[in-house]
Formats: C-alpha cells, sequence, structure tokens
C-alpha cells in the first residue's frame, strides 16, 4: 500500500485490491456481456508489431463466472500492442461511468483502454470527430483471474482534452463524449500469450444522445475560429480590460482579496445558471474542469468567484517529464480566487501535482493567487505545493458523531505544514451506496435526495468552530431542479449562507479563543475573536445528531464566557436585528443566556458602536428573505413529520406531552404567518424557529423508538435518517418474519489458521513510521471455542507523545461471498475493545463492501464482548466482502463473524 495513505486511500485501494462488488459500488449497470454464446465477439485492432492470432474461440467450463469465456492466443515480438476491440453500447462520459472486464492470462502486461469520441469537436485534418483513448489497469496476476478496469474516466478525459487543445485550440468539447469501443492490448512479451476473458460490465451506463449537438462542418469552423495564440487570458470584453482586478493573497491562514479577510462559500457546479448560485448566497462555483470564455464572463457579470482548474498545460504534465512552462495566464482569469489543483489526489500524483503548482505559480500573472486540493494522502507532504488544503468526510447518516467529527477537523492540521489553510467539505445530500440501500429495501416512494436542513447546519456549524477557513458544498444534483427535495435544499443552503455572511469577519481572519459548554447536555459555544468584537457560536450536537438532529430539552442554555471585557454587551444576531442578552459578572467569566435556543445561535460580545451598527444593519437587511426561508422550511418540515408519522406503525407508549407537538407546531407556524405580515421579520423568524422544537422532538422520539431493537442504528441501512423510517419499520417486519440461512462465510472462527489462508481471509498492514502492528490468534482471545483473532497497534516508542494515525495502521478482510440481487444478508459477530482507541476517531472499521464508508461501523471501546450486527441488501448479483480495519492505536479481539442470508419463514403483508 502507499505510504501514509489516508483513509480515502484505504477505501478506495482496499476495493480494488479486493474485487469489491463494483457493480453496487458505481450503480446499477445497463450492459453487461458473459460471453457465453458461441461466437467470439472481440475483433482484431491491429498493432504495433508483426503478430499472429494462433487460436480464438469462445470456451465452455473455464469461465470466471457463468460458463462461457472467450479465449485468445497470439504471438508476436518487437513492439508493444496487440490490440483486440469490442463494442461497448456507446456509453456517454459521466462520473459514473467505469468499465471493467475479467482476464486470466500466463503472462502480465495486458492492459484494458477505452476509446472516447467528442462529438462537439472535429479534427479539421480529417473532418471527423476527435476521439483519445483512456487507458485503464494492466494485469498483475498470471494464472489468475484478475479484473482490470478504468477509473476516474471523466478526470482522464480532462487530461486528454487539455493535450487536444494545444492541438486543435481552445474549442475542443469534452461535453457529451461518449465511449466508441474498448480495446485490450493481449500483448504480453515476445512470444505467445494466452488469455481468457470474461464478465465486460459497463457501470454507470448511459446511453448516447440522440443527435449529435451540431452540424460536423460548423464544429470545424468553429474549432478553426477559436484557435488561440499564446498568453492565455485575453479578454473576454473591453469591459474586463478596463475593470481593475482584485488584489488576492494568502495572509497567514486568511484569504484576502483587497486586504479584506475572505471565507469562501463553494458550491459544486451542476450546471445551474451561474446567476442562481449567487442568489442563493454562495461566493463562489468549484469547477472541475476549467472554465470557459463564456463562464468567465457570466461569473464576472455576476459577481462569482470561480475556483477551477488553470488552463490547460502545452505538454501533459507527468512525474517522467518536464513540460514546457505555461504561457502567462492574462486578464480573462481575474474572477478566478483560486486554483483548484485536484481532489482525491493519490500518494503517486505528489510529484506530478509539485510540478503542476510551480508551474502555475510561474504563469499566474495574480501571484498571491492560492492553490488549493484534497489529497487523499500525505498532508503534509501536499501543504508544501497548496497554500489550502481542503478536507472533509461524510458523517451524515453514519456512524461517525459530529462531535468526533469536529475533532477529526482540529487533528488534520498536526499531521500538515504549520500554519497551512484548512478549508472543508459540507455534506449535503446522501451518497449514492445509501441511495442504492434504501432502493434495495424497496422503501414507498423515491428516497430522500437531500438531508435534513438542520443536519447540514449543524455539519456546517460544526465545521467553523473546528477552524475550518472555507466551505466547498458538496452537490451531485443541481440546485436549479423542479424537486421538491431541490427545493429544499436550495432553500436550507441560502439560510446558511444569511448567518455565514453576516459573521464572516469573524470566520476569514478571526481567531479562536476557547469552547465554552452550555448548561444543557450536549450544548457546545466556540468564542471567534477580532480585535473589536468576540462571536459566542454555541451547537447543540449531541449523539445521534448526524442521524437524526432532536432538540434540546430546554427552550434556554447558558454560558459563562471567559476573558469578555465587564463593558461587553451580549446581543443574539438574528434576520431582521440584534437582541440584547441578558450578561452578569460572575466567577469564570460573564454568564450569558440564549432564553431562545435551538440547534445553533450567534452572540455578539462587544463595546464597539461600530461593530454594533454595521451588524444591526447587515442583519436588518437580510431580514424578509431569511424569515420567509425559515418560515417555508418549517412548513416543508412539517409536512415530512406528518407524513411519515401517518406510515409509522401505531404506538401504545407516547412520549410525554407528543400529542401536543403537531398541534403546538401548526399553531406556532400560524403565529409566524402573522408576523410576516405585520412585516416583523425578527419575531417571524423567531415563531418559526419556534415551530421546529416541537417537530424535532417528535422526529427524535420516533427514530429512537424505531432503533430500540437493535444495538446501533446502523444495522439497518433505513434508520440513518428519520425521513426513511417506514422503510425501515418495513424491513423490521421482514426480519421477525425470517430466519437466518446458512452461513456462507468461512473462517469467520478463526480457529484455524490454515483454513483462514485458503479461503481467501487477507491481512493488509499500513507501514507508517512510528506506529508498530500485529494480529494474530492468542489462546483467551476467543469469544467462543478456542481462538479469536487480536488486531493491534502501538506507537514504536512507548515514550513518544501520542501517536496520531492519518490512516488505519492495519485491516483484514474477509473472503468473498456470492449473493444475488435483492438479497438480504445479515452480518454479524463479537468484538471485544479492552480500552480505548487513541489515535484516530473511528475506534474498529467494520465495513461491507455494499456500502464502504458510508455505513461502517465504529466502535470504540467495549465492555467485555460485544455483539454488532448489520442488515445489507444486495443492489444486484455479484460478491460481498467484509473488512475489519484497526483505525488507530489500541487493540481489537474479533470471533465468530458470520455473513448469513436472511430467509423468508412468512410473507410481509
Amino acid at each position: 500500500m502507499p505510504h501514509a495513505a489516508t483513509r480515502l486511500i484505504f477505501f478506495t485501494a482496499l476495493s480494488a485490491a479486493l474485487a469489491f462488488c463494483d457493480r453496487a459500488a458505481r450503480g446499477q449497470t445497463a450492459w453487461y456481456e458473459g460471453f457465453e454464446g458461441p461466437q467470439p465477439s472481440w475483433r482484431q485492432a491491429g498493432g504495433n508489431l508483426l503478430f499472429r492470432v494462433e487460436q480464438h474461440q469462445r470456451l465452455h467450463g473455464d469461465a470466471h463466472t457463468g460458463e462461457g469465456c472467450e479465449f485468445l492466443r497470439v504471438s508476436g515480438a518487437g513492439g508493444s500492442e496487440i490490440l483486440f476491440r469490442h463494442d461497448a453500447g456507446q456509453p456517454r462520459v459521466i462520473d459514473e461511468l467505469m468499465p471493467t472486464l475479467w482476464i486470466k492470462a500466463d503472462r502480465p502486461g495486458l492492459q484494458l483502454v477505452a476509446r472516447a469520441v467528442l462529438p462537439r469537436t472535429a479534427d479539421p485534418r480529417t473532418g471527423r470527430a476527435v476521439s483519445v483513448l483512456i487507458h485503464g489497469s494492466s494485469y498483475t496476476s498470471p494464472g489468475r483471474w484478475q479484473q482490470l478496469r478504468i477509473d476516474d474516466f471523466p478526470q482522464q478525459l480532462a487530461r486528454q482534452t487539455w493535450v487536444l487543445r494545444t492541438q486543435l485550440g481552445s474549442g475542443v468539447d469534452p461535453r457529451e463524449a461518449y465511449v466508441e469501443e474498448l480495446l485490450l492490448n493481449v500483448y504480453g512479451g515476445p512470444g505467445s500469450t494466452s488469455v481468457w476473458i470474461d464478465d465486460l460490465d459497463i457501470a454507470g451506463y448511459v446511453g448516447p444522445p440522440a443527435k449529435q449537438p451540431e452540424p460536423l462542418q460548423r464544429a470545424i469552423s468553429r474549432v478553426e475560429a477559436a484557435t488561440p495564440s499564446p498568453p492565455y487570458g485575453r479578454p473576454a470584453s473591453d469591459a474586463v480590460k478596463a475593470q481593475t482586478p482584485a488584489r488576492i493573497k494568502m495572509g497567514g491562514s486568511v484569504l484576502l482579496v483587497d486586504e479584506r479577510p475572505i471565507f469562501p462559500r463553494a458550491i459544486e457546479y451542476r450546471g445551474e445558471p451561474l446567476k442562481q448560485l449567487r442568489a442563493l448566497g454562495f461566493n463562489a462555483a468549484w469547477l472541475s474542469e476549467p472554465p470557459t470564455v463564456q463562464m468567465l464572463e457570466e461569473a464576472r457579470q455576476v459577481g462569482l468567484w470561480l475556483i477551477c482548474p488553470p488552463p490547460q498545460p502545452l505538454a501533459p504534465v507527468t512525474s517522467e517529464t518536464l513540460p514546457a512552462p505555461l504561457p502567462k495566464i492574462g486578464p480573462l482569469y481575474d474572477g478566478v480566487l483560486a486554483w483548484n489543483l485536484g481532489r482525491g489526489l493519490a500518494d503517486d500524483q505528489l510529484e506530478t501535482t509539485q510540478r503542476w503548482a510551480e508551474q502555475v505559480r510561474a504563469a499566474d500573472s495574480q501571484s498571491g493567487r492560492p492553490l488549493v486540493c484534497q489529497p487523499a494522502g500525505e498532508l503534509r507532504a501536499y501543504s508544501r505545493p497548496a497554500d489550502v488544503l481542503l478536507i472533509g468526510r461524510s458523517p451524515l447518516g453514519s456512524s461517525l458523531e459530529l462531535a468526533d467529527y469536529g475533532t477529526w477537523i482540529r487533528e488534520r492540521p498536526r499531521v500538515a505544514r504549520p500554519g497551512t489553510t484548512i478549508w472543508t467539505t459540507i455534506q449535503t445530500q446522501p451518497c449514492a451506496a445509501l441511495r442504492r440501500q434504501w432502493g434495495g429495501l424497496r422503501c414507498d416512494g423515491p428516497p430522500p435526495s437531500t438531508f435534513a436542513a438542520e443536519q447540514i447546519r449543524l455539519l456546517a456549524y460544526t465545521s467553523m468552530t473546528a477552524g475550518s477557513r472555507g466551505f466547498l458544498f458538496e452537490s451531485e444534483s443541481s440546485l436549479d431542479s423542479a424537486d421538491r427535495d431541490a427545493q429544499i435544499r436550495a432553500m436550507t443552503l441560502e439560510q446558511l449562507n444569511l448567518e455565514l455572511d453576516l459573521i464572516e469577519p469573524f470566520l476569514a481572519g478571526g481567531t479562536f479563543v476557547s469552547a465554552v459548554p452550555g448548561s444543557e447536555p450536549g450544548v457546545i459555544g466556540a468564542v471567534l475573536q477580532t480585535d473589536r468584537a468576540r462571536v459566542l457560536v454555541p451547537v447543540w450536537s449531541a449523539p445521534g445528531a448526524q442521524f437524526v438532529s432532536g432538540q434540546s430539552a430546554s427552550g434556554a442554555v447558558t454560558f459563562v464566557v471567559p476573558g469578555v471585557p465587564e463593558s461587553n454587551e451580549a446581543y443574539q444576531v438574528l434576520p431582521g436585528g440584534l437582541r440584547r442578552l441578558g450578561r452578569k459578572r460572575v466567577t469564570g467569566g460573564t454568564r450569558v443566556t440564549i432564553d431562545e435556543f435551538g440547534l445553533t445561535s450567534l452572540v455578539l460580545l462587544t463595546q464597539d458602536p461600530l461593530v454594533f451598527n454595521n451588524l444591526s444593519q447587515r442583519a436588518a437587511a437580510i431580514g424578509q428573505r431569511a424569515a420567509v426561508l425559515a418560515r417555508e422550511l418549517a412548513a416543508a418540515k412539517l409536512r415530512l413529520v406528518e407524513q411519515v408519522d401517518a406510515q409509522l406503525l401505531p404506538r401504545n407508549n407516547n412520549a410525554a406531552g407528543e400529542d401536543r407537538w403537531l398541534p403546538a407546531a401548526r399553531e406556532t407556524l400560524q403565529s409566524c404567518d402573522g408576523a410576516l405580515a405585520a412585516k416583523d421579520y425578527r419575531a417571524s423568524y423567531l415563531h418559526a424557529e419556534q415551530a421546529m422544537r416541537p417537530l424535532r422532538l417528535l422526529e427524535r422520539e420516533r427514530w429512537q423508538a424505531a432503533i430500540a431493537g437493535f444495538s446501533r442504528p446502523l444495522a439497518s441501512p433505513a434508520s440513518v435518517c428519520f425521513a426513511t423510517l417506514p422503510c425501515h419499520a418495513r424491513l423490521v417486519q421482514q426480519i421477525s418474519n425470517s430466519r437466518l440461512g446458512e452461513n456462507r462465510l468461512i473462517g469467520g472462527d478463526f480457529e484455524d489458521l490454515g483454513t483462514l489462508h485458503q479461503s481467501g481471509w487477507r491481512h493488509f498492514q499500513h507501514h507508517t513510521a512510528g506506529i508498530y502492528t500485529e494480529a494474530d490468534f492468542p489462546s483467551g482471545s476467543a469469544h467462543s471455542g478456542q481462538y479469536g483473532l487480536r488486531l493491534a497497534a502501538r506507537p514504536s516508542d512507548p515514550e513518544r507523545a501520542a501517536v496520531l494515525a492519518e490512516s488505519p495502521p492495519m485491516w483484514i478482510t474477509s473472503p468473498e461471498i456470492l449473493v444475488s440481487e435483492g438479497e438480504l444478508v445479515c452480518i454479524e459477530g463479537w468484538v471485544q475493545i479492552p480500552s480505548p482507541i487513541t489515535g484516530s476517531v473511528d475506534g474498529l472499521l467494520i465495513v461491507d463492501s455494499f456500502t464502504g464508508e458510508a455505513l461502517a461501523e465504529r466502535i470504540g471501546e467495549t465492555t467485555g464482548w460485544q455483539q454488532f450486527t448489520l442488515y445489507r441488501v444486495a443492489p444486484e448479483s455479484g460478491r460481498l466482502t467484509v473488512t475489519f480495519a484497526l483505525s488507530g492505536m489500541g487493540e481489537a479481539w474479533l470471533d465468530d463473524v458470520r455473513i448469513c442470508p436472511v430467509q423468508s419463514i412468512s410473507p410481509v403483508r
């Protein structure tokens, strides 16, 4: 494994090494060839040497799956390629696209390649649409079946597009690209090579458009007209020439624009009008490819920054060659706030990224414009070429508590270069793996495509109080959509942006002073300070808030804030205006009471009239819009709670006052409407927040009742959010009418080492300086029988200070078991962790290959042996594995691990 890989590398590399169920990970396939028929379907496509096809036929009885496969034997010498091609159904290039092919050969070096066509770009030399080759993985295991795949297809295509633009001009357009055919290089070296081929699968398949986007001759004319002349960045209009560019630079960890601190609030661009994104309060759009001239002009006109990859190099940037310098990046790109060097960057991309960063810095006329990247590992190394590190995980709907996530963010600077600026991603939508589980459980209606507004809010507030200097709101689908979930997500993000904008000086340039506990359990306030004021940012984050946020028991909460001058007043910052709060000097600081506290709040502490007046005016300016948004979100929450509550089974033991919660919410919403009509926006906003309180209490009550029969929420994929509780109830009913079938996992009792090796259990160590790991089967480590498995990691030097593990030091993975589409399986076992695992917030990770990190179970400590149970549904027929990863320092014992089908004994009504 690569040195110092992070968890992203861990999950990605593990998936590749163990042939996780790829179609389950990427979405259901619509294109598959199993090579079961009698006629071969691979066709010769030439090569760069003289070769002879000695045998080419379909075989039966030696397949990877099923009965049939295709067999080739070729011989040749003197070159590097013997190519065979295969139809692929012309899938469009989208993020989810991943062609895979299983082969077995007697020699290594065979490689899968795709030919991608750019229908919007014509080659002036031929008059035909341009095509490029996208290379996949190579064969490395002679004599064994191995899956070849083409990962990161859009990113590879983007790199090829850069090269094409150096040849054909900036008009090269990769939109609507599709795969024309797949190629297999079957040359294994001089002499004869035999290869067996099976299971050609196109994950993420979307068919080609019905017609080409424009006539070919028009495309040729457009390419010829768009041929660029250096330097880059010719102005799009005279207005750009006349405009004085903003001065962008880093001042320590603070991003400055014309000497003013700025807190980036960027959204992943998904084709929305830039005007809409600006109206929603974002100050930047994050692009995955360089912007067009038209987009740069549009962004300038609407006042939206862009964070994007730099213009393409004149030659590919690789670790082997030093490409020619970039031409100067001119004023056309004055609207770019920062250069995006890439996301998910692996260890082996470090040298390439360093060279690329050097080129960009040399070419950029804005010498202070920062470089940002999201590395998958080696944070310290990547923080040298980059000014900003983008970090993030996906805690919503997962077993990662928000408080632990905040700790994880605060720890990242320790493994980066001192002083490195940290931006964080903000999750807004359930991931594809989670949505596939809901689909497999056959939930009524479409699964939710957004997380609840309060969950997104808690995640953002957790991140900003942990030291983040900027946000990237992750988005998988357009906000410019008519569906209700997209509208709710847009309103949620707009409301959040209004609040973030109010306190931007504190977020962008303030310093963290202290964390102050509130009078209510689970409420913590962060104190941020500038030269002239402080702001207290309280956040309610009780256990399980990443699933269903709930609500603190009391409406009032008190803080004792240290270090506040006695002359300072306290004001609650509300849309519509500031409200003075009661304060009192007490032992330890100044006591401040918020009498109406929901999940988050903002409290200004200052004696400066300029700060007070400025913030008052800005709060008043957003009052009407913020009040309308709060009212609409409360009404949407009421509709959801009523809908879900009606679908749940009758309850005999309601919580005290529960029958009054819905009527109370409706009544408070009426008061909200009255205040809104009277243009009392501050009161209207407060009424909307008050209406949310009983709804959150009811949601939390229903969720806690729903998971009462399980040891942990993640036992059921449908219990991770309130909207899917009816689906969870159906799963509970299905389980109660079922029994567990025969255990399919061999060796999970850990009694015989030979059985473990023969059945396919695998042990991985991530060698990290300063950490010693071991895995053994000591007597006394068993839950039953004689032996169990012990995983242990400890600092190599016992005298060394606490070690922070950037990635799990070790993990084991089970053998693959076969499952059928729609099959419900139960993964269960016993674990004992005698003392807390340190150096990581993840403890022992239990990861199934259907859902990956999204539904990974985390266990940090147990009292004796503790059982874990996970129910998962197979999105499609394939293979399932389970991985146990020790993420920090300590030890964990495992025993009696089983994977059993859930078999119905009576029909579910």
